[in-house]
């Protein structure tokens, strides 16, 4: 036996599948996948992620997710194009906010001050920053005390991010465009 007899050779690999037909998924299987994806199970990755930013056990993690799709949860305007959902955090966050942001394309985040460290876990959509530094799903924006920055939102999704934050300043011109 030589090193090589557990690798299977190119040219017999390209005969084996050239004689399989092809097999139609299973019906149904499209509207399934395209309805997990559109649905609240596309936030369940980031749920370990957001019982530990919130300090909240699963079962309040899951239903501040479960109202990110809901026509009947509370979101409150901050500036157009831009709403946000706030809620008690666990004891783990002291005295900061617990939040979820809703940012629609085109939008701003006005610019902001910082007071305390704010921590963001993007979870749908892209913003840029004031400086060009591009966030998307899955990235994690922290910022420190006395730090000040502005996000908009790019591209032709909606954002979502959730965020823990002592407190905000808005240092933004009040006249600035959305």
């Amino acid at each position: 036996m030589t090193e090589h007899d557990d690798e299977f050779d190119p040219e017999l690999l390209d005969l084996l599948s050239a004689g399989l037909s092809p097999t139609p998924p299973p019906s149904g299987l499209r509207a399934r996948l395209m309805q997990r994806v559109g649905g609240p199970e596309r936030f369940l990755p980031f749920l370990d992620r957001l019982i530990g930013l919130f300090d909240l056990p699963e079962s309040e993690t899951r239903r501040e997710i479960d109202a990110i799709l809901d026509p009947d949860a509370e979101w409150e305007s901050m500036v157009p194009g831009c709403s946000f959902r706030d809620f008690d955090g666990g004891p783990g966050i002291g005295e900061a906010h617990a939040g979820l942001i809703r940012l629609q394309p085109g939008h701003v985040f006005p610019n902001h001050r910082h007071v305390g460290e704010e921590r963001v876990l993007m979870m749908q959509g892209r913003v840029v920053d004031e400086h060009g530094t591009e966030y998307r799903a899955g990235d994690v924006i922290v910022s420190a005390d006395g730090t000040e920055h502005e996000l908009r939102a790019i591209g032709d999704q909606e954002v979502i991010y959730a965020a823990v934050v002592v407190a905000l300043e808005f240092t933004g011109d009040d006249d600035a465009d959305p």
